[in-house]
């Protein structure tokens, strides 16, 4: 997926069929990606579950930081829905 030149000095490595890069998120920082992962955005997570994850070094923190992440926006979803159902009630009346 990439060359290393040097410590710290990549080179993202291009598909030979399609020309484009194949992961980009080797070069994002952590917070870029876990914001990626909440939104839901497929690359985030095909990143995640082939190049983070491995089974010998399996990094449960940020799959509870997903998780967690995901539950608090449905919860916030769930509670500005029920607020504006609730206020629109009011006022049809």
């Amino acid at each position: 997926l990439f060359g290393q030149y040097s410590p710290g000095n990549i080179c993202l490595i291009k598909c030979e069929n399609c020309k484009s890069v194949a992961d980009e998120y080797i070069e994002c920082e952590f917070m870029i990606l876990l914001i990626d992962l909440i939104l839901h955005k497929p690359k985030a997570y095909r990143h995640l579950l082939y190049n983070v994850l491995h089974q010998d070094t399996l990094d449960v923190e940020m799959l509870v930081d997903v998780f967690f992440g995901n539950f608090l926006v449905f919860c916030m979803f769930s509670l500005s829905t029920k607020n504006l159902l609730n206020t629109s009630i009011g006022v049809s009346r």
